[in-house]
């Protein structure tokens, strides 16, 4: 038979599909036959088939509802996209934009496979920190109590976008003085500016304090994830408070009883700087350096005044998407900007979003002010907010557990480090079949894996089609499972550094 397809993309190895436009019934069927873990049919008209490999979308289906579905299809096949093909039949149609259908398929693919990369690249070293963080975690979390630190203030999140090097020496001019939260990367570009942040935001777990800022140089309070790398805890001791976020060993807190903050961190530091911003209720907040594009072909992402520009992006795939200034601008980082964006139009009901930039993307929602303008917007400033009191950071408290709550958690994660060690050999030697064994033993355990959180998530799939693992594979798995075992012991030690417990830690056996 004759081929349907206007187009389809090549994809070694996949075994799921996505059907775009009205397609006979004869030749999804045949689909099915080639794609052996689904076969999604988007299509404004539908004629459903009982066949339980195929799935079906509406196509006139709201943006989210098709990112929801996208996201549930692509979990079918965890290691290759889907062969995405058109329909002929989408040529001739009039009454539905196909292309950019099949842009925003494109987009939510390439965003889906590069999550899962970065998960799959970085689970250990993820997990590795939530278990440095965990004691800091359990006792310094950002409380509800800090909501009306910004009323009637201007709050402004500097991020270390190109844009930075115009916009930054504006902020030294007359005008009530902000709340001042910086991402990580901004710190030299604040300094060598003589501005001192009242908060510095950090989440990424790769990224250090030494690589940032200056060996010194640690102003205000730290807010950090539980994956935030280490050496922003330690460098900034008791002035630091941590956020929740979207951390699978925090979803097993939560579930013991040890809650999640109210503001969350989200996707990207920029993105958690504005998040903390807003949960601050200031009367404005005020956006520098936050371009969510890069200059030039989208590969120079920061500003030269962060000392970061020799750090430049090789992304094998740029989106367009709508600038501020032109058209559209290049970046590698769709989701982000995506989410940001949202993220403005929807803190802008409720206050206003300046965003002070030269170039970069649109921001929904956000009031654009070149800085060619700035002198204009520093008398509305002046006019409509009052100076920030700097007083009420004096002695923030932070939101911890109680001493009750604190012994019973650290008893159950003693027990499920006991529970660990019992199940991994002895012997080094252990046949591979042995090591696979225990391995699917510990993850099987549905408690233990969520506890264990990005390296589960990331070694599961590997385990999974684990005759695929050679033995030094195999061996590299078990010690990195031994390796946070310890750091998850060190955790519970250091929450509790009484003489009694230790002594009950190490004499005792909890499982």
């Amino acid at each position: 038979m004759s081929s349907p397809w206007l187009s389809e993309s090549e994809v070694g190895n996949a075994t799921t599909a996505i059907l775009l436009g009205q397609v006979e019934e004869e030749y999804i069927l045949a689909e099915t036959e080639r794609f052996s873990s689904g076969v999604l049919l988007i299509s404004p008209n539908y004629k459903p088939l009982n066949h339980k490999l195929i799935h079906y979308l509406e196509a006139g289906e709201s943006r989210q509802m098709i990112r929801d579905k996208l996201t549930e299809f692509l979990s079918l096949d965890y290691h290759n996209p889907p062969v995405v093909k058109v329909s002929k039949a989408t040529a001739d149609c009039e009454n539905f934009d196909y292309a950019a259908l099949l842009t925003t398929i494109i987009q939510e693919i390439d965003t889906t496979l590069r999550a899962r990369r970065s998960r799959n690249e970085t689970g250990f070293l993820r997990q590795i920190q939530v278990f440095h963080n965990f004691s800091d975690y359990l006792r310094e979390r950002v409380p509800d109590d800090w909501k009306s630190l910004g009323e009637h203030s201007l709050a402004i999140v500097v991020g270390a976008g190109p844009s930075l090097d115009a916009t930054l020496p504006l902020l030294n001019a007359s005008f009530p003085k902000p709340i001042i939260i910086a991402t990580d990367s901004s710190l030299k570009a604040l300094v060598n500016q003589g501005i001192t942040p009242h908060f510095v935001v950090n989440i990424d777990p790769e990224k250090s304090f030494q690589s940032c800022s200056f060996p010194d140089y640690s102003p205000g309070y730290a807010i950090l994830s539980s994956q935030s790398h280490g050496s922003w805890s330690d460098q900034w001791k008791r002035k630091k408070a941590f956020l929740s976020g979207r951390v699978v060993s925090e979803d097993w807190l939560a579930e013991k009883g040890i809650s999640k903050t109210s503001v969350l961190s989200i996707n990207n530091v920029g993105l958690t700087a504005l998040n903390f911003a807003n949960f601050l209720c200031p009367a404005a907040i005020m956006l520098v350096g936050m371009d969510l594009a890069g200059s030039g072909s989208g590969e120079h992402r920061y500003a030269k005044n962060t000392g970061r520009t020799h750090i430049t992006l090789h992304a094998e795939t740029y989106h367009q998407i709508p600038g501020n200034f032109e058209k559209s601008v290049p970046t590698p980082f769709f989701s982000d900007w995506r989410e940001t964006s949202e993220a403005c139009a929807k803190i802008s009901q409720e206050r206003l979003v300046i965003n002070l930039n030269d170039r970069g993307a649109q921001l929904d929602g956000t009031t654009l002010i070149h800085p060619n303008g700035f002198e204009e917007l520093r008398g509305a400033l002046e006019e409509n907010l009052k100076p920030f009191d700097e007083k009420n950071l004096s002695d923030l408290k932070r939101k911890e557990i109680s001493i009750a709550g604190l012994t019973q958690i650290l008893t159950l994660l003693a027990t499920k480090c006991d529970q660990i060690w019992s199940k991994i050999p002895p012997d080094e030697s252990s046949a591979s079949e042995n090591l696979l064994k225990m391995l699917t033993d510990v993850f099987a355990d549905r408690d233990t894996a969520s506890l264990l959180g990005d390296f589960a998530f990331s070694t599961m799939p590997q385990i999974v089609q684990g005759s695929k693992l050679s033995r030094e594979e195999l061996e590299d798995i078990v010690l990195r499972l031994k390796r946070l075992t310890w750091k998850l012991e060190d955790a519970i030690l250091k929450t509790d550094s009484t003489e009694e417990f230790a002594r009950r830690f190490i004499l005792e056996k909890f499982a």
